[in-house]
């Protein structure tokens, strides 16, 4: 076998797993866009709000202790390659919430059931932080989500202030 011959078995494996991993992308994505983690409608997105409340305790001795609930909501286009690739490693961000009591939701930009326009994001995908009902901070650009998602820290929060 010559080196043509090899270079041209090579290039034909190589489209054969470049096509296997689109399929299974978009496999993935499809799935994922129908859990519950994607926002169907308004009702979804004010119920999702309504639990970022802060939470407060009063102990025996009167005193209140306030807790900071946050709820993070993430904003992209569904038809964009970002959006296919970023359900893949939702599961890491995912894992990094749960271990800060901290929910997300993912909400697509084309869905006209919810209206987003009343959080003044410029750019998309954004990362829409919420706290105590309210928008505590608004990330946007794909190189900034891929920061949080792709940090080695389990404290998220941190790696939100940091962005």
């Amino acid at each position: 076998m010559d080196f043509w011959t090899l270079k041209q078995k090579a290039l034909e494996l190589k489209a054969k797993a470049i096509e296997a991993k689109d399929k299974a992308v978009n496999f993935s994505a499809e799935k994922m866009s129908q859990s519950g983690l994607i926002l169907k409608d308004q009702n979804d997105l004010d119920a999702f709000i309504l639990k970022t409340s802060n939470k407060i305790i009063t102990s025996q001795d009167g005193e209140e202790k306030v807790f900071a609930k946050r709820g993070i909501l993430i904003v992209a286009d569904a038809g964009k390659e970002f959006f296919k690739e970023f359900l893949i490693s939702i599961p890491v961000l995912l894992t990094k919430s749960f271990s800060q009591n901290l929910p997300i939701k993912i909400i697509d930009i084309n869905n006209k059931n919810i209206n987003i326009e009343d959080y003044n994001i410029e750019e998309y995908p954004a990362f829409i932080v919420f706290e105590n009902k309210e928008v505590y901070k608004t990330i946007t650009g794909e190189d900034n989500i891929k920061k949080v998602v792709k940090s080695l820290t389990l404290d998220i929060n941190k790696t939100i202030e940091e962005v």
